[in-house]
């Protein structure tokens, strides 16, 4: 029995207009109706995520939200954060050496500020995305004081694969990258991954595997679709994450594909 769900806002509950659709809202209502938990597990930062969450009513009751792709897991009622891995030095000092090397610009977040280190047309499109601020930063390795959550590096795709690889190469097992859009890679702690954040939730919340459903789309996705019990990939999901899913929604994220799959598993008698 589904007693808890864990969703992916972009590209999988969000249509590309950055919205919830009423008959997605309606079948979370319902879903809650029956018991279930919900749980949004987003790559966002936890300001960019709050928003949907008090759309959802998640703030008035007991639960958790998993931000930065799992290197932060916070409660809701009351509101503490949980979990926080951070990039520590010198990794983050030998990060941002890399990838000057490769002539890529660095973003981290702070509040609701996206620093960045040059200018660059993709960090305008992760403006839109989050709602929040942009601030060039061309020294930002030596001004940095604070630990960020992860590094964002936004570029062009074909760029993208072949830094993931370089960096892969360099690092090892000392860091998680993947690319989460087709124009941003992605470092975070070892330790930072929805999977890993989905299993602490879990044993929270004192559910099994068996009781955990988690819908979602891209790489960052993967660790809490093998997790969960019940992984389902959107019809709109790149193939890694389809051949890993039990379930693959009919629907893309544009057709209300969450709503689908919470009719067949979780409402239906």
């Amino acid at each position: 029995m589904i007693k808890l769900i864990a969703i992916d806002l972009d590209d999988t509950l969000l249509r590309t207009d950055l919205t919830i659709s009423h008959k997605n809202r309606a079948a979370l209502r319902a879903a809650e109706e029956k018991g279930v938990r919900l749980v949004l597990a987003s790559g966002r930062s936890l300001p960019s995520m709050k928003n949907y969450a008090h759309q959802l009513g998640l703030h008035d009751k007991p639960g958790y939200l998993i931000s930065d792709n799992g290197s932060t897991v916070s409660s809701t009622s009351p509101f503490q954060v949980l979990v926080s891995h951070t990039l520590e030095k010198p990794l983050l000092d030998e990060l941002f050496d890399a990838f000057a090397e490769l002539g890529l610009p660095v973003q981290v977040y702070q509040d609701k500020t996206i620093l960045v280190t040059s200018e660059n047309k993709i960090t305008s499109v992760d403006v839109k995305l989050s709602g929040y601020e942009r601030q060039i930063v061309p020294d930002l390795k030596q001004s940095l004081t604070f630990r960020p959550a992860k590094l964002v590096i936004p570029g062009d795709p074909e760029l993208l694969k072949t830094a993931l690889v370089r960096i892969r190469k360099v690092f090892g097992t000392r860091v998680n990258s993947f690319i989460s859009k087709p124009y941003f890679l992605e470092v975070l702690p070892l330790a930072a991954d929805k999977g890993t954040a989905l299993a602490f939730v879990a044993q929270q919340a004192g559910l099994n595997r068996e009781n955990i459903m988690a819908i979602g789309d891209a790489a960052n996705d993967l660790g809490m679709i093998k997790f969960a019990g019940w992984g389902v990939a959107m019809a709109n999901a790149i193939p890694e994450v389809k051949a890993i899913a039990r379930i693959i929604s009919a629907a893309d994220h544009e057709d209300d594909g969450v709503a689908e799959i919470l009719e067949r598993y979780v409402l239906s008698n």
